[in-house]
């Protein structure tokens, strides 16, 4: 018996000889070991802001996951800031709002000139939505200018019991609530393009205008580039094994026309899941 390693083989390929795969116990020391640097004074500083137990890439036992009528596993859109994803969201809903939809997001500001309560936002108290939180009743949350903004789970439940598809595109940590049994949501890692120059010939190319400016009124910057490239990296090492597919956005057209088919994929073919969501 080895703590650190499992054996295994290849479904289908009981000829050959079982592999190898990495315990949770040596995937813990292996990322413990990349993410301590080592001070000025050589104590050794830990990084650990995402290291969660529960989420160390290492074996899980799969079964296919047939698709239900009626019932649509939740499409979810991780990936860097500014890489798009939110963009590739709002272009599938308009495809169909009837069969894709995106949950309204709560918020404790107040109501300005123009909108509607329950179509831009669900406008709720602080302390309404401070306990919710508390009560985990949110996938994401965060604060912006003093004010909390969020997505509720039953949101969500919502769309799928109205026989939907709901479209998410949070933060790469939701996942942690997100990926459950009860949810089976289809993730897609939505990634840049495979240099920091093509990556920047694609977005000057289509003009495109930099999610970090409040103003939206200019491009991106090559600071702005090499950060969506390291947070992708950084997305890929620590969430990249829940992801049932990836698309590499250069070309914004051919990027959707993937997210579409894999939207199809999803909805209609027995695909690959925890076992635990398929029991």
């Amino acid at each position: 018996d080895d703590s650190y390693w499992w054996q295994a083989r290849k479904e289908g390929e009981k000829t050959t000889r079982a592999g190898l795969i990495p315990s949770r116990a040596l995937q813990e020391r292996r990322i413990l070991h990349e993410r301590t640097a080592k001070e000025p004074n050589g104590e050794a500083k830990t990084e650990n802001d995402d290291f969660d137990r529960e989420l160390i890439a290492t074996y899980e036992e799969v079964a296919k996951l047939y698709p239900r009528p009626g019932v649509f596993r939740p499409i979810v859109l991780i990936g860097a800031p500014g890489i798009g994803r939110n963009e590739l969201k709002r272009r599938l809903v308009a495809r169909d709002p009837e069969k894709y939809k995106s949950p309204v997001p709560y918020t404790t500001r107040s109501m300005r000139p123009g909108e509607v309560a329950g179509r831009e936002y669900l406008f709720v108290t602080r302390e309404k939505m401070e306990a919710d939180i508390a009560a985990g009743k949110f996938i994401e949350y965060g604060e912006y200018k003093g004010h909390l903004y969020g997505t509720s789970g039953e949101s969500v439940k919502s769309i799928v019991n109205a026989g939907c598809v709901c479209v998410l595109s949070p933060h790469y940590q939701a996942l942690k609530t997100l990926r459950t049994a009860q949810l089976k949501p289809y993730i897609v890692h939505i990634r840049p393009p495979a240099t920091f120059e093509s990556l920047k010939q694609t977005r000057t190319k289509a003009r495109a205008k930099s999610t970090f400016d409040e103003t939206n009124s200019r491009g991106f910057t090559d600071d702005e580039f090499q950060e969506m490239i390291k947070s992708d990296e950084r997305i890929n090492f620590l969430y990249g094994h829940f992801c049932d597919d990836e698309i590499l956005n250069g070309d914004l057209t051919e990027a959707f026309e993937k997210l579409v088919e894999l939207a199809a994929k999803s909805e209609s073919e027995p695909l690959w899941a925890p076992t635990s969501w398929v029991q």
